[in-house]
């Protein structure tokens, strides 16, 4: 719906990718603060200061998400980009905050965590089925006649069919999610039936150097468990997951976002509307899954992400083949789809997974973790912001033309 509204037209998305990577000056702030203050830092506080900040966001796009300027020679939605940045900048410091928050709790609610990040997809999507996308744009022939009743002119237009909502009301929802998530959070610091739950009971005052001390002090099951486990324990792997976590969110979250409607768009508005969605809600499908069939080793996660790697291959050639067709639009289009979504949760479960381990070592790691995240983020972004904007010839976009 923002692709057929907004100036960006085809190229929203990757400007969208670019936008939430600058954003990663938040986690760079946290990094720095963490750096300088060794660690001291009130990580629940900025954690509520964000939440402000989400909220307030969400609410003026509800008004504000069409607002356009014109520079650089041409109009551009600088309303929504502003409040994008905003949000990205609660998204990307949440993954140097948030997994390092549960570090307060008890080890059993990491996988409640990432169910309910998952979460944040996926109630959105469902939102966004609901509203659908009224099927793909077609030709139509419109009579003008005057009030008279006078025949003036006789054009075939292009007709884009209305979803079941308006954007204006889908962003109103996300400003509801936001909202509810504040306040969760300040009962998980102040409400005694969540403050029971904390694994050292430690409150809104908490720093990662204490939480690091008292894990030290009186170390968990699961951490005496891991002296059997070699991937708990050496260094070595530690660093080779942290490098596919790099290069999983360089291809998930940065690259792949950025090219999606080049990718599925051809097949038409359904085939687009499908793959965001689904693929957004396979994410806390295999949360669930990875709370029952856990995945700790090594083999199997760099299967997983080959499989995954493999998929992305063929995703890359539809966006490369636009305006045309791989497979024609049904065999094509279908495959797209179901593509986009294995790929999507496959990828989803390896993070997952290297969290979890991460959550098993220490605090750091999983800082580590969130921060790698980000990096690889940034990285495939940039790189797809280039190819589609400044280089030309490399994605082409197909337009529905009426004469």
């Amino acid at each position: 719906m923002l692709v057929e509204q907004l100036p960006e037209s085809w190229t929203l998305a990757s400007y969208l990718s670019i936008i939430v990577q600058f954003a990663n000056l938040g986690p760079l702030t946290i990094g720095l603060l963490r750096w300088i203050c060794h660690e001291k830092i009130p990580i629940a506080w900025i954690i509520v200061g964000l939440l402000l900040m989400g909220s307030a966001s969400s609410s003026l796009l509800v008004s504000f998400w069409d607002r356009t300027s014109f520079f650089g020679g041409q109009d551009h939605s600088t309303a929504l980009f502003v409040l994008v940045f905003f949000l990205s900048l609660v998204d990307c410091t949440s993954s140097v905050l948030f997994l390092p928050f549960m570090g307060v709790f008890k080890e059993i609610y990491l996988n409640s965590y990432l169910v309910g990040e998952g979460l944040s997809g996926f109630i959105p999507s469902l939102a966004a089925l609901a509203q659908g996308v009224g099927g793909n744009p077609y030709c139509d022939n419109v009579t003008y006649i005057d009030g008279n009743g006078t025949f003036i002119s006789n054009e075939t237009v292009k007709v884009v069919p209305a979803p079941r909502f308006s954007v204006d009301i889908f962003f109103g929802f996300l400003t509801c999610m936001m909202v509810i998530s504040l306040f969760a959070f300040l009962l998980l610091n102040f409400w005694p039936g969540c403050t029971e739950e904390h694994a050292e009971n430690r409150l809104m005052v908490a720093t990662h150097d204490e939480l690091e001390n008292q894990r030290s002090q009186s170390p968990s099951p699961s951490t005496k468990s891991s002296e059997n486990d070699h991937l708990n324990t050496s260094k070595r792997p530690i660093f080779l997951l942290l490098l596919i976590q790099a290069f999983v969110c360089f291809i998930s979250n940065g690259a792949f976002p950025s090219i999606q409607t080049y990718s599925c768009l051809p097949y038409g508005n359904l085939v687009y509307h499908l793959s965001v969605t689904l693929n957004a809600m396979v994410n806390p499908a295999m949360a669930f899954f990875s709370f029952f069939v856990p995945c700790t080793k090594l083999k199997s996660i760099l299967a997983l992400t080959g499989v995954g790697t493999l998929l992305s291959f063929f995703l890359l050639a539809t966006a490369l083949t636009s305006p045309g067709m791989l497979g024609g639009q049904s065999i094509g289009g279908t495959f797209t789809v179901l593509s986009w979504i294995i790929y999507g949760g496959l990828f989803s479960y390896v993070k997952i997974s290297i969290a979890g381990i991460c959550r098993q070592r220490s605090n750091s790691a999983l800082f580590w973790c969130g921060a790698v995240t980000q990096i690889g983020s940034a990285f495939g972004a940039l790189l797809m912001f280039i190819l589609v904007n400044v280089a030309s010839g490399i994605f082409t976009a197909y337009y529905v033309t009426c004469e």
